[in-house]
């Protein structure tokens, strides 16, 4: 009998997580140690945002990609070699051409910084295959959810379906002089009110997030990191949401983490 493996959300934060020892980095090593190993993992990650067909990686060994600019070099110096899964990287790409959705299997992407960073801390090993998958901030909240709907079946065969994004995420506002007024408690705001609605699996509202949720384009003024969330809550097959972590870096970005049942 397979394991079932519960959908997962996870707050990434900033790159440099992935050298210091913080409550969120600390929590998601423990994190991996406590799951029942998976066999494979499939993530939606913030950085991998397109606006045409979805994309899936398929290669062998993805290469570690250093997304982002200005920071140590020890962060570019760090690398994490899991190995691609082209077989299952086709077995979700038929699940999305069935469902009428045009896909592009690529054999070169590699793993941005909202997987390997994370992945890094909860499986250092980088021994379990890893597939991405694309979100796409330009369709809509409910087409994001469809992706994750599509792929609902995979937590039944052992396989690790992860959103890594940010509850809230507003750089620009973490380096503006001077703050917004209230801004902390705008985010407060916001994040609380995910919580609720995952928590009374009040899918609909949150859907529209962007109408519904107090402070949402503050929070997110781009909605690439909240989308990940969006399609992890499709893949949950309506199960209700349980915060496993809280944390906020620069007062600002909050790094909540979910599990679905």
């Amino acid at each position: 009998m397979q394991q079932h493996q519960k959908p997962l959300f996870i707050s990434h934060g900033s790159p440099m997580m992935a050298v210091e020892n913080s409550k969120t980095s600390r929590f998601l090593q423990q994190l991996g140690r406590q799951l029942p190993t998976p066999k494979a993992i499939v993530v939606f990650s913030a950085h991998l945002d397109v606006t045409d067909d979805v994309v899936i990686t398929a290669g062998a060994q993805p290469q570690t990609v250093h997304d982002f600019y200005r920071f140590p070099d020890e962060l570019y110096q760090i690398h994490y070699p899991a190995p691609g899964e082209p077989a299952l990287a086709q077995q979700i790409a038929n699940m999305f051409i069935n469902a009428g959705i045009k896909v592009n299997l690529d054999p070169t992407h590699g793993w941005d910084h909202g997987v390997w960073i994370p992945l890094r801390l909860m499986y250092p090993q980088a021994n379990i295959p890893i597939v991405q998958i694309s979100i796409n901030t330009r369709v809509g909240a409910a087409q994001n959810y469809r992706y994750g709907q599509l792929l609902a079946s995979l937590k039944h065969d052992n396989i690790l379906i992860l959103g890594s994004g940010g509850t809230s995420h507003n750089l620009s506002e973490v380096f503006r002089q001077p703050k917004t007024l209230n801004g902390v408690d705008m985010m407060n705001q916001f994040t609380k009110w995910v919580e609720e609605k995952l928590a009374n699996n009040d899918t609909q509202s949150l859907l529209n997030y962007l109408q519904l949720a107090p402070f949402a384009k503050f929070n997110h003024p781009t909605q690439e990191h909240f989308l990940p969330l969006i399609a992890v809550l499709g893949a949950s097959e309506a199960s209700v949401a349980k915060k496993i972590h809280q944390d906020v870096e620069y007062e600002l970005l909050a790094l909540d983490a979910y599990s679905f049942n």
